[in-house]
């Protein structure tokens, strides 16, 4: 029985890299081995790239795997360092610009405005609103999504023509 690859060798990255980077590695390993643009002789390396993927995409396998190959302490972080959230906090990178609303602590837009999150990923915002870790901000989300789709609420609760959101 043959032994896995090292995942990190498979996709060319080091072990510290960050989320970003294996996702782009796989990504661009995947545009040059996938079998419908090399043919069937990309089948057995795009099957290694896949199973690499696989392992390092997700910061629990991908902790196992780096205890299990030695890699303690040198692969990427699975919390923040002061231990309090997931490594992939923050991982939007820096706000845009022209905050409003309260900021998020945690996921992946921690530190930006709901506001900021309206402008760049309305999609977030109603996912967000449907989850549990969501639902201290859930009157000011919903009033960002009514605004969104132009039906921002009077409060007197009748419905006005509120100008679109601006992007």
């Amino acid at each position: 029985m043959s032994q896995r690859p090292d995942p990190y060798t498979v996709l060319g990255i080091p072990p510290g890299s960050s989320p970003t980077t294996v996702r782009r590695a796989y990504l661009a390993r995947a545009r040059t081995a996938h079998p419908d643009l090399v043919g069937e002789g990309g089948l057995a390396t795009m099957q290694r790239i896949n199973a690499a993927w696989d392992t390092l995409r997700d910061p629990e396998r991908r902790a196992a795997y780096d205890a299990s190959a030695g890699y303690k302490g040198l692969g990427a972080s699975t919390t923040s360092p002061g231990g309090r959230n997931p490594g992939w906090t923050g991982a939007a990178g820096r706000p845009p610009g022209r905050p409003s609303g309260s900021l998020l602590d945690f996921g992946i837009f921690a530190g930006w405005s709901l506001g900021e999150i309206a402008r760049h990923d309305a999609g977030y915002l109603q996912w967000l609103s449907e989850r549990r870790e969501g639902a201290r901000l859930a009157d000011e989300i919903q009033a960002l999504l009514r605004q969104m789709r132009g039906q921002a609420t009077a409060p007197s609760g009748k419905v006005n023509g509120a100008r679109r959101w601006r992007r």
